[in-house]
């Protein structure tokens, strides 16, 4: 396996691309922030005085989400993080 797959199987840069490149088109298409955090698997944030979610909170699950996921692959790969 080379060194671009690895980083693909183990959450490494490569992935990160491929999630920005993949979040910057849907966004392209139309695909609303809360669309994109269910297809991320991203719980909804919980919203503030019985208010819509906003678009920020969106983006902030998801970013929590997938640091969360990052810091999981990690530990469990034993990769130290930087």
């Amino acid at each position: 396996m080379d060194a671009d797959s690895a980083d693909a199987v183990s959450g490494g840069v490569q992935t990160d691309d491929l999630l920005t490149r993949a979040v910057i088109e849907a966004l392209k298409a139309g695909t609303s922030w809360a669309h994109i955090a269910t297809q991320l698997g991203v719980p909804p944030p919980v919203a503030r005085d019985h208010l819509a979610v906003t678009d920020r909170e969106w983006q902030e699950a998801i970013v929590a989400h997938e640091n969360a996921r990052a810091a999981r692959l990690h530990d469990q790969i034993g990769t130290p993080r930087s």
